[in-house]
């Protein structure tokens, strides 16, 4: 990988809970460190777990820092509005499915199967070979 991505809410759960698999925590440093972003879906999705204790939340939101926040703008609804009337795919990975596509960048997620449907959409599993 080899230009930024857009980081799905899962990488970012992985890399917080210290995922022991080593290539996964090369790519993912990889990641952050070439300027790549999150959908503010992840964002949401990050901080508004129910169950973080006052240590979690900091680091997410510390992690977060460190990566652009690409917001739900217009064109970026449109693209969803497209995705979830030609597909059965949930609204929050039509919304980050969305922003990848309108912002011309790769999706690093494990979830693979959930975005696969999405034409156009390049894929980066952080677990597999690229």
């Amino acid at each position: 990988m080899n230009v930024p991505c857009l980081m799905d809410t899962n990488v970012l759960i992985d890399f917080l809970n210290d995922d022991p698999d080593a290539q996964f925590r090369e790519r993912a440093l990889t990641a952050f460190s070439q300027g790549s972003a999150v959908s503010v879906v992840t964002v949401i999705e990050l901080l508004g777990w129910r169950k973080h204790t006052e240590q979690s939340r900091r680091s997410a939101t510390d992690l977060l820092e460190c990566l652009d926040e690409l917001p739900l703008e217009r064109r970026v609804v449109a693209a969803t509005i497209k995705l979830r009337s030609r597909h059965a795919i949930r609204l929050g990975d039509a919304m980050i499915a969305a922003t990848a596509l309108t912002h011309g960048i790769p999706l690093m997620t494990r979830n693979i199967d959930d975005f696969r449907i999405v034409d156009g959409l390049t894929l980066i599993n952080p677990f597999e070979g690229v």
